[in-house]
């Protein structure tokens, strides 16, 4: 059993113990005393587990809460009103009711939005997915506990499998183990050497993802009604920015060397294609089965490959190959345009932590009532901070180029 799971039944333990106390009528000197020292612990034991999944303790993307905590978390952002906070902000005041409390939960100005307001379409069940927040330096800020939903669950990136956990005020570090583990046979009583372990810690800082987009004072007066237009309009734009970072921005899977390019200098066959996308993808570390792997390719790609097959007595093509073989082919408009024949591929092996794209907690609204006064027009403005960095090359991600000539 690992530190973290430890801790993790621990903390369900302590979560029971406050649940007893909480339905006593009447608390002695005693039970006081137990329930402060309860609520101590669970907040110390919060901050090891988060640090613990940083450090690469345990490979955990989500953590799912009790049914009842899950409903309640998911009523109070149902109760929530994205217009609400967007009027509020061209009054300069503050929100009131379930929005507030969503702002308070997450340590939020009154003009952020938070993140689980985006949330379009939350996961069926009893239960519901949450995202583990990841913990600030100590140095930078301090550590802020929240539960986040997975915003932007249709993306690319997402589909990549590239981890976007949820973080508070300050630098988000990511300790990377460089050196792999030296496995000895040592004779009888012959000594075994170790191994020193190597670690890289990547300090990422926040950049911005900005949008703007503008509507009338009429509308403004019915702005609160408009929270479903609202919540889709944002969440695709963020969605469609924070993608396009992570795949073509300077950090970004298909930027410069952050991937090793495996070019590909000749006309893609249906053999080729197959081979150099899924056989050999199978290296039996990363991925160990064709179904270990996923794809995203230009539109340029996925036409070619829709129309290579293997002769002209089947009618199944390379494209229709792949998506039998492997997890899925998906087509993004964010990979970049060849300016020849020759496209690359990003191809997801296994599910390691190979590259991760923090987005820190709070989308900012900034108003502006003077650029189109004229026209009786409000500009918004929203702000959302993100990271992208590839924590290890030749790893579970890798470049492959594709000749369409």
């Amino acid at each position: 059993m690992t530190p973290t799971q430890r801790l993790e039944i621990r903390s369900g333990e302590i979560r029971q113990r406050l649940a007893t106390i909480g339905a006593m009528e009447e608390l002695d000197a005693e039970t006081r005393s137990e329930l402060e020292s309860l609520k101590t612990e669970y907040s110390d034991n919060d901050s090891r587990r988060a640090a613990m999944t940083i450090a690469g303790d345990a490979p955990v993307t989500h953590i799912e809460t009790r049914s009842a905590e899950g409903r309640e978390f998911r009523g109070l952002v149902d109760r929530s009103n994205l217009g609400e906070v967007f009027d509020a902000a061209l009054q300069k005041r503050s929100v009131d009711g379930a929005s507030a409390e969503l702002q308070k939960h997450y340590g939020l100005e009154v003009n952020q939005v938070p993140l689980a307001m985006l949330v379009r379409d939350w996961p069926d069940g009893d239960k519901m997915e949450v995202r583990a927040a990841t913990a600030a330096p100590a140095d930078v800020g301090q550590e802020q506990q929240s539960i986040v939903p997975y915003v932007f669950p249709q993306s690319a990136a997402a589909f990549l499998s590239i981890s976007m956990p949820t973080v508070p005020v300050g630098e988000a570090v990511f300790p990377v183990l460089t050196k792999e583990l030296d496995v000895r046979t040592p004779a009888e009583n012959a000594e075994a050497a170790e191994t020193t372990g190597t670690f890289s810690a990547d300090v990422l800082s926040p950049s911005r993802i900005q949008a703007s987009f503008f509507y009338s004072r009429e509308d403004r007066a019915r702005f609160a009604g408009m929270d479903a237009a609202l919540r889709e309009n944002l969440t695709e734009g963020l969605d469609d920015g924070l993608d396009k970072q992570i795949l073509n921005g300077t950090n970004g899977l298909f930027a410069g060397t952050n991937l090793a390019n495996n070019a590909q200098t000749t006309d893609d066959t249906f053999d080729t294609y197959l081979n150099h996308l899924c056989w050999n993808q199978i290296d039996g570390r990363y991925a160990a089965t064709a179904k270990d792997l996923a794809m995203v390719v230009g539109a340029a790609t996925l036409k070619d490959l829709g129309q290579t097959y293997r002769n002209t007595s089947v009618d199944r093509s390379a494209l229709d190959r792949l998506m039998e073989l492997t997890s899925g082919v998906r087509v993004s408009a964010h990979v970049p345009v060849p300016a020849t024949n020759r496209q690359d591929v990003v191809i997801r092996r296994g599910m390691s932590m190979t590259a991760v794209a923090p987005v820190w907690e709070g989308v900012t609204i900034i108003p502006d009532e003077v650029t189109q006064a004229k026209k009786g027009q409000l500009v918004i403005t929203a702000v959302m901070l993100y990271a992208m960095k590839v924590l290890r090359t030749g790893a579970g991600l890798v470049k492959q180029g594709t000749d369409h000539s």
